[in-house]
């Protein structure tokens, strides 16, 4: 009688297709972990710009784009003094008087209202469109007599006339035209605040003011 065939597998092929199997599997086990970390990281940035967004809001975009432009200054800048001065609350009122988005001490914005030959009202001085005017309207008139925009920033917050003092000043520039100290806490903190809002609004809204 004629021994039946053995069909059964070698040990050593068994074993390498064993082998092969598991690298297939070890293989898509990275692919999927790879792709999973991917997943995570597009999520979080995602989660993390909406989170930003809800710090930096912008708003009034149609104002800060038609004053920015006819006064010529960055619209951005415009949006992170804003969020610095108002966090966007056209009502706003600081300690000192300051009003609406852009924090305008009254004599500051009639003192505007003179110079754009226009009749003063304290009540109009809160709404937007007028607030942003006057803002950008004075920001040009900074822009005019300092520079850099750290120094723009310090007169802004600090009044202009207390900025040319400092940079007649050598203990706080040694050029006259920048700042390499500014003596109130204050408004140093404030240029640094307005300076990072800058960078934010950039990166989150870069298509606000095409």
């Amino acid at each position: 009688m004629r021994a039946k065939g053995n069909h059964t597998m070698p040990s050593n092929n068994r074993q390498g297709a064993n082998a092969s199997n598991k690298g297939k599997y070890r293989t898509i086990a990275i692919i999927a972990a790879v792709l999973f970390l991917v997943i995570i990281a597009v999520l979080s940035l995602v989660l993390s710009r909406e989170v930003d967004k809800l710090t930096y809001t912008l708003t009034n975009e149609a104002a800060i784009s038609r004053y920015s432009e006819e006064y010529d200054v960055d619209p951005y800048l415009v949006a992170a003094i804003i969020h610095v001065e108002s966090g966007g609350r056209q009502t706003a009122v600081s300690p000192k008087g300051a009003l609406g988005l852009m924090q305008l001490m009254p004599v500051t914005a009639e003192w505007i209202a003179g110079k754009l030959g226009e009749t003063y009202n304290l009540e109009s001085v809160t709404e937007p469109y007028t607030n942003i005017r006057y803002g950008c309207w004075y920001l040009n008139f900074l822009f005019e007599r300092f520079t850099p925009v750290s120094t723009v920033l310090a007169a802004y917050n600090a009044g202009h006339n207390a900025v040319r003092k400092w940079l007649d000043d050598s203990s706080y520039s040694s050029d006259g035209v920048t700042l390499q100290h500014i003596p109130y806490p204050e408004t140093e903190q404030y240029v640094e605040k307005v300076e990072l809002a800058y960078e934010k609004y950039k990166e989150l809204y870069p298509r606000a003011f095409d």
